[in-house]
């Protein structure tokens, strides 16, 4: 139905405005017509009054009811005037150019007793005498209120009022064929998942209308959508990713537990100098059996073990097992430890793989090497861990989507490590995010609350 009002939106135009017009003048004509015909009527009232007072006044003086009085008196009332006897031939009425006509109306309307009447486009008046049976007749044109100054002061405001409306409505329609174009040009962004779909201008969801609630309901709708299909797609790689993550965990670990044995038993009997590739497999071993248990728990979740940790500790001992990665990507750690401790009720080996995975984020995104610092604040509710680059910073797109599930700009990137470091930082009631700073880099923030505000 909306395509359907849009598409004949010219139509929709002359819809309002010609029917609105038609009724405006119709009606402006007929108003018209009405004072035109009470005025009509009001001096054809006037005259009948003109006509008895002036028969009371010839009466009154008796005067000769004569030619010579009917000519004085229709110069001074500007009307013609006659005297008219029913029982005799009136010859004065019969030089009149309605004459025959003229006469038998009159007769008729004497019989009936008619006052005023409109006769031929004459307005004619009979007013009788006392004391005799003549008549005093008072004939003139009928003057329509169109033919006079009162027809162009009602006229001239029928046509501008008429052309005024034409305008209103031509506005009003206006008014609702716009934003109705504005909202089908938009509405197949609705039927698919996009995600720079560009929003409904602010002229037409901010108004307070109908077409506003529909705009701001198409809005939520388009919204609701998106984050169904987001999460209906999450759905089935989760699914996806739990099948193969069981079934390829035990066949993971067990080699990855071998090769530490050997590794192990390396190390006994192994040179000084061999020393540095026995602890490269250790740490390839951990990191390999650290991505199936990022696996497992994604997809599985529990509910974290939690006691109570300094948090500020649990940091300072990661940063140090990741030593001699940092050394590799040639990236400097610098820590700025809280000056008491702050101490958080969580799951420790999970914080600690948060905090390793953000770590490892932080040296992937500076290839060429770079600053890491992580440093510490409190409030009375929560303590908040800051790690900070020096690279290139997220991208508008990555900000927009941090955490989401299987979404990595790395090359080779899963998408893991954010989500799980999301959904174990949510566990403990806390919250990330992350932002970037304008002097460059990436600035990631993790609030957990505080031991005693639990």
């Amino acid at each position: 139905m909306l395509r359907f009002l849009i598409k004949y939106r010219k139509n929709l135009y002359r819809g309002l405005a010609v029917p609105f017009s038609a009724f405006v003048l119709v009606a402006s004509l007929v108003l018209a017509g009405y004072i035109s015909y009470w005025s009509q009527q009001d001096a054809l009232r006037q005259l009948e009054q003109m006509a008895r007072t002036n028969a009371k006044f010839v009466e009154e003086l008796q005067l000769p009811k004569s030619a010579a009085l009917e000519e004085k008196l229709s110069t001074v009332l500007g009307v013609w005037v006659g005297f008219y006897d029913v029982r005799g031939e009136n010859p004065q009425f019969a030089n009149t150019p309605w004459s025959i006509k003229f006469k038998g109306a009159l007769k008729e309307h004497i019989m009936n007793d008619t006052a005023a009447f409109h006769l031929e486009g004459k307005e004619v008046a009979i007013a009788p005498f006392q004391r005799d049976e003549k008549q005093l007749v008072l004939i003139r044109e009928t003057r329509s209120v169109m033919a006079t100054g009162l027809g162009d002061a009602v006229l001239i405001p029928t046509i501008l009022l008429t052309i005024a409306c034409g305008c209103l409505a031509y506005y009003l329609a206006h008014r609702i064929v716009t934003p109705l174009s504005t909202l089908t040009n938009w509405l197949p962004h609705l039927e698919h998942d996009d995600r720079a779909a560009p929003e409904i201008p602010l002229e037409v969801s901010s108004r307070g209308d109908e077409i506003g609630e529909l705009a701001r309901s198409l809005e939520a709708t388009h919204a609701r959508l998106v984050n169904e299909q987001n999460r209906r797609r999450q759905s089935e790689r989760m699914a996806t990713l739990g099948r193969i993550a069981t079934s390829l965990a035990h066949e993971i670990r067990n080699p990855a537990s071998s090769i530490a044995l050997h590794a192990d038993l390396l190390a006994r009997a192994s040179k000084p100098s061999d020393s540095e590739s026995i602890g490269l497999i250790r740490a390839e071993v951990d990191r390999i059996t650290d991505l199936v248990n990022q696996w497992l728990f994604v997809v599985r979740p529990a509910p974290p073990q939690s006691s109570e940790h300094d948090l500020a500790t649990l940091v300072v001992r990661i940063a140090e097992s990741l030593g001699a990665a940092m050394d590799h990507a040639n990236a400097t750690l610098r820590i700025v430890e809280p000056a008491k401790p702050l101490s958080v009720n969580c799951d420790h080996a999970r914080i600690e793989q948060v905090v390793r995975n953000l770590l490892v984020n932080a040296m992937q995104a500076m290839p060429e090497g770079g600053g890491i610092s992580i440093r510490f604040e409190t409030t009375d509710k929560q303590a908040v861990l800051i790690i900070q680059d020096t690279g290139v910073g997220f991208s508008e797109d990555a900000l927009k989507r941090f955490g989401e599930p299987f979404f990595s700009e790395r090359e080779g990137g899963m998408g893991i490590g954010l989500t799980l470091a999301r959904e174990v930082i949510e566990a403990h009631d806390g919250t990330i995010n992350a932002i970037n700073d304008p002097d460059g880099g990436a600035v990631v923030r993790v609030r957990l609350p505080n031991s005693h505000s639990t």
